[in-house]
């Protein structure tokens, strides 16, 4: 059983991850292809992770214990990446585009806030910095794409999106991934119901 100081530093080491695979590999002058996949040498060469003395078995470890699969290691080519959650512009992702029948299937939902609320109404849903607005839906048992803390859930009109010409993606992790309009939204008429949780 890992040690209360043991499971610190791996959250350390997991929100540097996060940080490194989503956000900051153009800043911090990393190498990634379009997938998103970073070299592991690389990954455990930078001061981020040299500063928890961080070692490709602690690496794996938070790949594989992580309660969302946020990242995914390519043992082949020795890559590492995040499934979604990518605000580089550059990074595509490893995304399943879901067709109308497959989403139709489904009851997708985004998680928010009620305080929330008169400003999504007002402006639509928001991609805000990153490539994708993120969904659940009960169906897929998504341990991922919605906040823990979210008191309400915002359900989408699949047939009104997809006639305005949304498109859908599925991430390995099972979160479902919008890019909403050419602005990053999706508007308040393209929504189904709000529900309070």
């Amino acid at each position: 059983m890992p040690q209360p100081v043991e499971v610190r530093r791996d959250v350390l080491i997991s929100k540097a991850l996060s940080y490194l695979l989503r956000h900051g590999a153009i800043k911090e002058k990393l190498t990634f292809n379009d997938q998103g996949y970073i070299p592991i040498s690389e990954i455990l060469s930078h001061q981020r992770l040299k500063s928890y003395k961080a070692t490709r078995q602690d690496l794996e470890r938070i790949v594989t214990n992580n309660d969302k699969q946020r990242f995914k290691i390519d043992p082949e080519s020795d890559l590492i990446c995040a499934t979604q959650g990518h605000s580089i512009k550059e990074i595509a992702g490893e995304l399943q585009l879901m067709n109308r029948d497959e989403l139709k299937k489904l009851h997708i939902y985004h998680g928010t806030y009620k305080k929330k609320l008169p400003m999504i109404k007002e402006s639509g849903l928001s991609r805000m910095n990153r490539n994708h607005i993120h969904f659940t839906c009960d169906e897929y048992s998504t341990i991922s794409g919605i906040r823990k803390t979210a008191n309400c859930l915002i359900y989408i009109d699949v047939d009104k999106c997809i006639d305005q010409g949304l498109q859908f993606f599925k991430s390995d992790n099972n979160v479902i991934l919008c890019p909403g309009d050419e602005n990053g939204i999706i508007e308040w008429e393209l929504i189904e119901k709000v529900v309070d949780i």
